[in-house]
């Protein structure tokens, strides 16, 4: 867990000690955000990158706002990314021959053979977080963060 917010759940400011299980998810959220970013970085990727590639993995041949569109990115945030990837020959974009506007993004074989090892990766993150919780614990986190991730997606189009 990343030094200031260990600080912060030991030592609470106390605008934040009415919110202790949200301080705890968001520092869950960060240390498993680093220590997949750590595992990512292992096969020259950065996080984010790995979703387009299993998105492509499911299906090739994709239209760039498809993608998009299924990753929930920024169309300037996606293409940086995609732009990365086919510089280090993950991927290779074109234009769809119905829409020369649209640009097709499909896997290469470097892309390719990286299916092995991501899925390796969140194998053994979920081993360790089966291990760590047990069935049962499992189950039930999983059920209430499914009921969480609804009600703040809720809220903020409320917000929106």
């Amino acid at each position: 867990m990343p030094e200031d917010l260990s600080r912060l759940l030991t030592d609470k400011p106390s605008l934040l000690r009415p919110a202790p299980l949200t301080l705890s998810l968001l520092a869950l959220s960060r240390t498993l955000h680093g220590l997949v970013a750590e595992q990512l970085l292992t096969l020259d990727l950065y996080p984010g990158q790995e979703l387009i590639l299993m998105r492509l993995f499911d299906r090739d041949d994709q239209i760039q706002t498809t993608l998009q569109q299924s990753i929930g990115l920024d169309h300037s945030t996606l293409s940086r990314s995609i732009r990365r990837m086919e510089d280090a020959g993950l991927v290779s974009r074109r234009p769809d021959e119905r829409d020369k506007r649209a640009m097709i993004v499909s896997l290469t074989p470097a892309g390719r053979t990286l299916q092995p090892r991501l899925a390796e990766i969140w194998e053994q993150l979920e081993a360790l977080t089966v291990s760590t919780l047990g069935q049962d614990g499992e189950d039930g986190l999983l059920a209430a963060l499914e009921t969480l991730e609804r009600a703040l997606a809720k809220a903020r189009r409320k917000s929106s």
